[in-house]
């Protein structure tokens, strides 16, 4: 895509919906809430000084103390720029209904606006999908690479598969030690692939969140009469009728969740439902206090 591209109006337009959107999303926050979004707050050991009057006796190193007899404390320096990697699968299953691939993108822009607020430097990996001008942004701070991250959003289009494994694989080797990467997907791809990806993020000891987002009417077959239903990234079509195959689904979906679910859970990742059609401020409000849907 040329730069001249970017200036389409349909572009134009997409961008600065998803900005009202997000600033919207964090406005029903409340300021409490939305401050808890730091995640660079580890620290590590830098060296040691002399004690001085006023000096927190907690840092005291008793041990320095036993073996020289002069008191000391420790100096720590905080890890305050972990970085937030936001991984966006832009698969055509997740497009597979308008108001589904709206809250996916509705999620990311609220994630990053979050993070210009916080100053938090925010990253974005892009899976599957076309129309976009990048397919990765480093993480950095300020308004003009939250352009760049809205622009790269607002071009994108669902398209092909997210090949999640491969995906994060990739964020795995390059996400900041103890950074925040927040995965958006319906993760319509089998858990037993894809999951194992993820140790490379806990090995880095990553802060794990994702957001599953489902469009309720596909899971819960919310049609009266028989129909045909196809998979936007191939395979055949299936005839069926929603009244007799409805409890059926419904069972099926619950798993699927409960297994994705799990898989984060297992590695102490934090799991966040989210409805095409539901609250967005509940769906930030659960991926900010790390808590996970109910």
């Amino acid at each position: 895509m040329t730069g001249a591209a970017l200036l389409r109006p349909d572009v134009v337009a997409r961008v600065r919906s998803l900005h009202l959107r997000a600033r919207q999303t964090v406005a029903g926050l409340g300021v409490g809430l939305r401050r808890s979004v730091h995640v660079g707050q580890a620290v590590e050991f830098a060296d040691y000084k002399p004690y001085t009057p006023g000096d927190s006796l907690r840092d005291l190193d008793w041990r320095v103390l036993g073996r020289r007899d002069r008191p000391v404390v420790r100096r720590y320096r905080a890890e305050t720029e972990m970085g937030v990697t936001l991984c966006m699968d832009a698969s055509a299953d997740l497009g597979s209904t308008p108001e589904k691939w709206s809250q996916a993108l509705g999620v990311a822009a609220t994630v990053a606006w979050l993070c210009l607020l916080e100053n938090e430097p925010v990253g974005l990996d892009i899976l599957g999908g076309e129309g976009s001008p990048v397919r990765n942004l480093p993480a950095r701070r300020g308004r003009t690479h939250l352009a760049r991250l809205f622009t790269a959003l607002g071009s994108l289009r669902p398209a092909g598969r997210a090949g999640l494994a491969e995906g994060l694989r990739r964020v795995g080797t390059r996400a900041h030690p103890r950074g925040l990467v927040v995965l958006v997907s319906d993760f319509m791809e089998p858990p037993d692939v894809w999951a194992g990806a993820l140790d490379a993020l806990v090995q880095r000891r990553a802060d794990v969140r994702a957001f599953q987002v489902y469009d309720a009417r596909e899971t819960g077959l919310d049609w009266a009469l028989p129909l045909r239903l196809y998979s936007p990234e191939g395979g055949a079509d299936q005839a069926l009728d929603p009244a007799a195959m409805r409890p059926l689904v419904q069972e099926e979906a619950a798993r699927f969740f409960g297994e994705v679910r799990g898989e984060l859970r297992r590695r102490r990742g934090v799991h966040v439902l989210v409805e095409a059609r539901g609250s967005l401020v509940d769906a930030i409000g659960h991926f900010l206090r790390g808590v996970g849907s109910p």
